[in-house]
């Protein structure tokens, strides 16, 4: 969908161009919806351009004629959704007013009351949004031009993670589409088989398809999302890796939790449909190592970013087993720095933390929050408003 197809949509629904905009033909679901993530088939910058021209529209009939056609509630759902996925595509968005009223206020406030106040407060908002039309222009030619960070190629089509007990077992059901059904273990795993759209994966379109994945229709944002929560804390296999996705979550209690990305815990990036047990009986060579990652980030613009959490298995062998003591396993360092390059060239970043290092911060975890604060600097919108 283009800006100017969304444009007409949000504003006026079954109306046309040149009647009276009214309530029922706002469409405040569909502008909740894409506060929360990208729609299927429609671009973030395409949508962002069309939204910031209704927005501007509104408030510059406000500031000069009091035309506009939406009340305070729907410009406020506007506003919000715009920051968000304006948010998403890194650029920044941070009016000093939340509705009509709060521009009121801001107008008033800033001497553009009076004689000649709409032609200041015309420049205003000309000043306010000049900005994100340059910066939207500025994306669409390194789209066209291919440039920008390069993350992993393809669509992802099942995401299964948040492992609880044995390993699933797998076939596929139709080989060319790529399709996988899950035979047996199927209750020790989740599996996200929604369309990604350039915007990755928020926390807002997981705690949608947990919504609906478990029948719970008429459940709240929270409380869907604190079951989702308590879910994915089930699949945590150490003290170490709560402590780093407790460092995370606690993002999802902010106001723009939705647009959040969503951490997903013990994620299958590989998959061999033998297990370890089954290799050593069989005498068959291990093929793939490191099958299932600590965490993994979906980001927009296809950035991929594996978060590993180290314990002394990783490094180390127990030497004899049940012993507790441990030798330094250089084999084991060597294949871990070896699947660490292969992921990054396949377009996948790949950050590790000691899990001595949390223990002994376990009482204060705000490193791990600077490392996300850094890292959300880096990889995708640190804009807040």
């Amino acid at each position: 969908m283009r800006a100017n197809d969304f444009f007409r949509t949000v504003i006026t629904g079954t109306g046309g161009w040149g009647e009276p905009l009214t309530a029922s033909e706002f469409e405040m679901e569909l502008v909740e919806r894409l506060r929360k993530g990208p729609l299927e088939g429609t671009l973030d910058r395409d949508a962002a351009e069309g939204l910031s021209a209704l927005v501007h529209s509104e408030l510059e009939h406000c500031g000069t004629d009091s035309g506009q056609r939406l009340d305070d509630e729907e410009i406020a759902a506007a506003i919000r959704c715009l920051k968000a996925m304006l948010r998403r595509l890194g650029v920044a968005f941070n009016p000093p007013f939340r509705d009509f009223r709060g521009f009121h206020g801001y107008w008033s406030a800033q001497g553009m009351s009076g004689g000649g106040g709409w032609a200041a407060r015309r420049g205003y908002l000309n000043t306010l949004f000049s900005p994100v039309w340059l910066a939207l222009d500025e994306l669409e030619a390194a789209e066209d031009e291919g440039i920008g960070f390069r993350g992993v190629d393809g669509a992802p089509k099942n995401i299964i993670f948040a492992s609880t007990g044995f390993k699933p077992e797998i076939v596929m059901s139709q080989v060319i589409d790529g399709a996988i059904e899950i035979v047996e273990h199927e209750d020790n795993c989740l599996v996200y088989n929604r369309p990604l759209t350039e915007s990755g994966l928020t926390w807002g379109q997981l705690v949608d398809w947990w919504r609906e994945r478990n029948n719970m229709g008429e459940a709240d944002d929270r409380t869907a999302a604190r079951s989702l929560y308590e879910r994915l804390k089930e699949s945590l296999a150490s003290d170490a890796e709560r402590f780093v996705f407790h460092a995370f979550g606690s993002r999802y209690a902010g106001p723009n939790a939705m647009e959040e990305p969503a951490l997903l815990p013990q994620v299958y990036l590989h998959f061999d449909p033998l297990t370890e047990r089954q290799r050593r009986t069989l005498n068959k060579p291990r093929r793939l190592a490191r099958e299932r990652m600590d965490f993994l980030l979906l980001l927009p613009g296809g950035v991929r970013i594996v978060i590993e959490v180290d314990g002394k298995h990783h490094y180390g062998r127990e030497v004899p087993p049940g012993s507790g003591n441990w030798e330094a396993a250089a084999d084991l360092y060597s294949e871990m720095v070896a699947e660490d390059r292969a992921l990054r060239l396949k377009g996948y970043e790949v950050f590790r933390f000691g899990g001595r290092e949390i223990l002994e911060a376990r009482e204060d975890l705000t490193f791990i929050r600077r490392f996300f604060s850094d890292l959300e600097a880096r990889y995708w919108p640190a804009t807040r408003p």
